[in-house]
C-alpha cells in the first residue's frame, strides 16, 4: 500500500471511530446511560465493549490522531501491555473521587492486584491523566466552575458547546440589475456565555455558508468541543462532518420539531 493510500485509510478509520464514540463524549451524560449507550453502539458496530472503551481512552489521550491505526512507538512501547486499561481504571478512580492523588490511585491499583508494585510510575501516570484532563488542578477548576455558574440551562464553561443556526434576513438589492433577493444570517453562539462568535449575511443558504462561518469562528476564538445544530441539509454535509471530526468537534443534532431548543440565534436577531 502506498504512503498516501495508507494515510487516507488511517484517516478514514479514525473518522469512523470518532463518529462511533462521539455520542459518548458528552460530559453531562449520566454514567449509567453512558454505559448502556456504549454497549448499544458496540453491538451495532459488531465490536466488543472493551474495544469501544479503548477507542474512548485513545481519544482522551491523543485526540483525533489517537484514533488513527498505527504501531506503538516511543515511550508507549516501554509501558505495560495493559497500560491503556490501567489508565482507564485510573481515570474512573479519579472521576469517583476527584481529590484522589496519583499516589493513592497507584496504591489502589496495586492493592487490587491490577498491577505489580513499582510498575506504575507516578510521573508517567500523572502526565497521562493531565493529557486526558484529569489532573488535580483541572478537576478542581471544573468543580469550581460548576458551583459558580448561575445559569441552569448551559454548559459550565466557555467553548464547551456552541450553537449554529441560519435565519432569514431582509431582502436587499444585490441581485442582477439591482434585483432584491433574500439574505440569510448564519451565526455561531457560545452556549455558556451567549457570546456571538461569528455572524455573517449571505445571499444563499447552502452548506458552504455554514462551513465558512464555523471556520471563521475557530480562527478567531479557537476550537470548541461540540456544535449543536438542527437537521437541515446545510448541517449534514459530508465535508462539514469530516472537517469538524478532524478537529475533534462533536456534532450534536436537535430532535425533529424541537425548535425551542434552538432559540439563541433567534433571540440575537430579535
Amino acid at each position: 500500500m502506498k504512503k498516501d493510500q495508507a494515510n487516507d485509510w488511517r484517516d478514514a478509520t479514525a473518522l469512523q471511530r470518532f463518529q462511533m464514540i462521539a455520542p459518548l463524549l458528552d460530559e453531562d451524560l449520566d454514567p449509567s446511560k453512558k454505559v448502556s449507550m456504549r454497549r448499544s453502539i458496540a453491538e451495532q458496530n459488531e465490536l466488543s465493549d472493551r474495544t469501544l472503551k479503548r477507542y474512548l481512552l485513545r481519544y482522551e489521550i491523543g485526540g483525533f490522531d489517537g484514533l488513527r491505526p498505527s504501531e506503538r512507538t516511543g515511550n508507549l512501547s516501554m509501558l505495560p501491555d495493559n497500560y491503556q486499561e490501567l489508565l482507564n481504571e485510573a481515570i474512573q478512580l479519579k472521576r469517583e473521587v476527584p481529590v484522589r492523588s496519583v499516589n493513592q490511585i497507584i496504591f489502589i491499583l496495586e492493592s487490587e492486584g491490577r498491577v505489580a508494585p513499582g510498575v506504575l510510575k507516578r510521573s508517567t501516570l500523572q502526565d497521562h491523566l493531565y493529557k486526558a484532563g484529569f489532573s488535580r488542578k483541572q478537576m478542581k477548576k471544573y468543580a469550581e466552575g460548576r458551583k459558580s455558574t448561575t445559569k441552569r440551562f448551559c454548559k459550565p464553561h466557555r467553548m464547551m458547546l456552541v450553537q449554529a443556526d441560519i435565519k432569514y434576513g431582509p431582502y436587499l438589492p444585490i441581485g442582477k440589475e439591482g434585483r432584491k433577493i433574500r439574505t440569510y444570517l448564519c451565526s455561531i453562539i457560545d452556549d455558556h456565555s451567549r457570546f456571538l462568535l461569528e455572524s455573517m449575511f449571505y445571499d444563499n443558504q447552502e452548506a458552504e455558508i455554514v462551513e465558512t462561518t464555523l471556520r471563521n469562528a475557530v480562527l478567531k476564538f479557537g476550537r470548541f468541543d461540540a456544535v449543536y445544530v438542527d437537521n437541515g441539509r446545510q448541517f449534514v454535509s459530508t465535508q462539514l462532518i469530516q472537517s469538524l471530526s478532524r478537529l475533534g468537534i462533536r456534532v450534536m443534532r436537535a430532535r425533529p420539531y424541537s425548535g425551542q431548543s434552538k432559540g439563541y440565534v433567534k433571540n440575537y436577531v430579535m
